[in-house]
């Protein structure tokens, strides 16, 4: 006997647990989501991003004032340029599943393709950012634990919070750091969350995180508030026959269900889970230039690879 049809706001729930256990890069940045978006694609919204501030100094005794700072936060634009999507068209025959196969079998890889694109764009802002700072990290001549200790000193002279700071490193500079007699890897077994599953150690300030969405050389250490990110849902169209979308610790989504009669290999549903996103790098202007003061790149080098 066939399962009953899911509606979608049960579905768009489970892609939503799915979605907030998978991601790794997302987490590590200032990220703000909206669902029911009435915007469009190329839109632009504005987050507002904690100012960091840096204490005063007088001399005791003396008849100088306190001079005040201003709280204020950075406007951030961030536009909304990429559309994320998984479209699956699903046959009469797997209409069938339960909500256990449904998930396993549908909503997982459809999650999993929106989430790798999430991870794509904070990757590239990373890497386009304009760093304040760079640190070497000859793994042939290196002590692991001194590049950290070196990044921790570059944060540290730029003013950066020593709170929410992270290490996000690619596949070849993970090897090299966990090769180092003070760096080891944390077991962190038991658990679904792929942040957690990430996770390399904490150490020297930082929460040391590996990430495929990296190039295998590359690496940064940086603030949360380094790179600003924003992941809206689109609204769910008049005609859809099925629909919900769902936002929660900054990430929003869609999800679509609809019947195509027509389609060439027969009659299909089609299965949707998408967002509007964007990410920007937070700079600081500096005459005619801008900078990112709260991210310092990692310069590695692999071992044999030395001049």
């Amino acid at each position: 006997m066939a399962n009953t049809i899911l509606k979608a706001g049960q579905i768009v729930r489970t892609a939503q647990l799915l979605l907030q256990r998978e991601i790794v890069l997302p987490r590590t940045v200032w990220r703000q989501a909206e669902a029911d978006f009435i915007g469009k694609l190329d839109d632009t919204i504005t987050l507002r991003v904690p100012t960091t501030l840096a204490s005063r100094k007088r001399t005791m005794r003396s008849n100088s004032a306190l001079s005040p700072d201003e709280i204020t936060q950075t406007a951030v634009p961030v536009k909304l340029d990429s559309h994320l999507y998984s479209l699956l068209n699903i046959t009469d025959e797997e209409l069938t599943l339960d909500l256990r196969d449904f998930t396993t079998e549908v909503l997982v890889p459809q999650v999993r393709a929106v989430v790798e694109g999430l991870e794509d764009l904070i990757a590239d802002e990373l890497a386009a950012a304009n760093h304040a700072d760079e640190v070497d990290f000859d793994e042939g001549i290196d002590e692991p634990f001194n590049v950290l200790v070196d990044a921790r000193k570059a944060l540290n002279d730029l003013n950066v919070p020593r709170s929410e700071r992270v290490f996000v490193c690619g596949s070849a500079v993970e090897a090299a750091l966990l090769k180092g007699d003070k760096i080891n890897k944390v077991n962190e077994s038991g658990t679904d969350d792929a942040l957690r599953e990430a996770v390399i150690n904490r150490l020297a300030g930082f929460t040391i995180i590996g990430s495929n969405a990296l190039g295998e050389d590359e690496a940064y250490a940086y603030h949360r508030t380094a790179v600003a990110f924003a992941s809206m849902a689109p609204v769910v169209p008049a005609g859809a026959s099925d629909g919900g979308t769902a936002a929660s610790e900054g990430l929003a989504l869609r999800y679509l269900r609809d019947y195509n009669p027509t389609n060439a290999t027969g009659p299909v549903d089609r299965s949707l889970v998408d967002m509007f996103a964007g990410a920007t790098s937070v700079e600081r202007a500096e005459g005619s230039d801008t900078t990112n003061d709260r991210i310092v790149k990692i310069n590695f080098t692999p071992a044999g690879t030395s001049a």
